[in-house]
């Protein structure tokens, strides 16, 4: 059976009926094996995403370029521009770290997104380094505040 590029419906009405599977690809190479292999999301560098070659390696795996905050800009109206040009480019969401505001606004311009919770790289000088979290209750539950936060704000 062929197989279609999912969108973020497609991902939100399977919740809770099958584990979806997702792999962080950094070549054509490691995309076109992931298409290969049925996976359905893969995580991808800015710069494959604007590969044109790129959709011909993983032309139905659902791409959410990484979240490169060297890349990406440092204000809304920066990360806006960036989100802008990764669809354009074939991104089918986009990670963002950044603040609620900004991701808000990104929904406001109908730009899927997708949160990032717990241990977040590029906050991690903030939040004591990179060590597990959600391991005593108090963390678990300042985890689940954030997922909760990230869902009103608009990602999926």
């Amino acid at each position: 059976m062929a197989r279609n590029r999912p969108t973020v419906a497609d991902l939100q009405a399977l919740k809770g009926k099958r584990q979806l599977s997702k792999l962080r690809v950094f070549s054509l190479e490691e995309a076109e094996a992931a298409e290969r292999a049925g996976i359905d999301i893969i995580s991808v560098t800015y710069d494959l995403i604007f590969d044109p070659r790129f959709r011909d390696a993983a032309p139905t795996c659902f791409a959410i370029p990484g979240d490169e905050q060297a890349k990406m800009g440092a204000t809304t109206d920066d990360i806006l521009r960036t989100a802008v040009k990764l669809r354009a480019a074939s991104a089918d969401a986009m990670y963002c770290s950044a603040s609620l505001q900004t991701i808000r606004r990104l929904r406001d311009e109908h730009i899927p997104v997708c949160g990032h919770v717990g241990l977040v790289p590029a906050h991690a000088t903030w939040t004591g380094g990179f060590k597990a979290v959600g391991k005593t209750a108090e963390s678990a539950a300042f985890v689940w505040k954030q997922v909760k936060d990230l869902e009103a704000a608009g990602v999926f």
